[in-house]
């Protein structure tokens, strides 16, 4: 019990279960947000994206401006640019999730609600992060990571890289995203989807405090980190391979207590029910959680440890690796709509 860090554990339940909120009760999801965007024009979801960025960035870059949290210490801002691996993975992450219907969180939430398609995708989705995070496939990731990665003189943060000051980069990208957000709510106004914006991105700005201030330990130190599912997922994969645990960590209680309260949002709501996937659908689901699983190990995260955390830092990788699952999830959206 003594080498549990309580903060990281507690904190991560925490997050987690304020996290589920959102996925459960408003289908927070990459793939319906860009699915909406090509398909219907319905922009609330890229509303909740815009706003979610706004906060988590601006509050992250708050957090590292006023030496609070050491975000540069951060994994994502590693001098190591492995510029194939984000962009690859982050395509191939895209595709899978277009495939299988819904990013990792989305599959999550619904495996909760009962859909035995969904859990396909997922155990799918751990068992192939695990393979090429700890398994056979590890050795082929880290050999092509070693032939294709830059090796910078600095940081791989946006600013670092192209010596800039800091707050013009931060300024650049709040335009950017206040742009996006202006037009998307001209086409799809909710208020709704403000206040779930908010939450998620505030969420990430707290994960940040809780495993950068609040529990750190000077005989015990751990580098700062934030929202992700791959990682712990992979882990759990790895479990089901060879029946070891890993051990607690922020990341882990994250993705339990986003777990726990989806299922118990579901029941209460009566929105549980064990559904069996339709006919022909099993081998999309193994191929699209498998892409996915891959993709996410490749990118060093998935929509959430990417797309949330890590460009919130401001890391020209997690960067590479969003536009990479953006651009994947809408070729397969634009191409499945031919054949609707």
């Amino acid at each position: 019990m003594n080498d549990i860090n309580l903060w990281l554990v507690g904190g991560g339940l925490a997050v987690g279960a304020v996290f589920a909120i959102p996925l459960q009760r408003f289908r927070f999801c990459l793939v319906a947000g860009i699915g909406n965007l090509l398909l219907i024009k319905d922009t609330r979801l890229i509303v909740a994206f815009s706003v979610a960025l706004l906060v988590a960035i601006g509050g992250t870059q708050y957090l590292e401006m006023m030496d609070l949290v050491a975000i540069g210490d951060s994994s994502y801002r590693d001098p190591t640019l492995d510029w194939l691996g984000a962009g690859l993975g982050g395509v191939l992450f895209g595709i899978g999730s277009a495939l299988a219907g819904g990013c990792i969180t989305r599959t999550l939430v619904r495996t909760m609600e009962g859909s035995l398609y969904s859990l396909i995708v997922f155990v799918s989705f751990a068992l192939v992060a695990a393979i090429v995070q700890f398994g056979f496939l590890e050795s082929v990731r880290l050999g092509l990571t070693r032939t294709t990665a830059m090796v910078l003189n600095t940081d791989a943060g946006i600013a670092s890289i192209l010596s800039l000051p800091p707050w013009l980069v931060l300024a650049v990208v709040i335009a950017v995203l206040l742009l996006v957000l202006f037009k998307s709510w001209q086409l799809s106004p909710d208020k709704n989807m403000l206040l779930v914006g908010a939450v998620v991105g505030s969420l990430v700005v707290v994960s940040w405090y809780i495993t950068g201030v609040l529990a750190q330990d000077e005989f015990m130190p751990v580098k700062p980190s934030a929202m992700t599912m791959s990682g712990p997922l992979a882990r759990f994969g790895y479990f089901l391979l060879s029946g070891r645990l890993a051990g607690l960590s922020f990341a882990v209680s994250f993705v339990i207590g986003t777990a726990v309260v989806s299922f118990l949002l579901a029941l209460v709501s009566r929105q549980f029910k064990i559904t069996a996937p339709a006919r022909g659908t099993v081998k999309m689901a193994l191929f699209g959680g498998s892409l996915m699983g891959l993709g996410a190990i490749m990118a060093y995260g998935c929509n959430v440890g990417q797309g949330l955390s890590g460009i919130s830092t401001l890391s020209l990788e997690s960067l590479i690796a969003v536009t990479g699952m953006v651009g994947g999830i809408a070729l397969v959206t634009k191409w499945m709509e031919k054949f609707a």
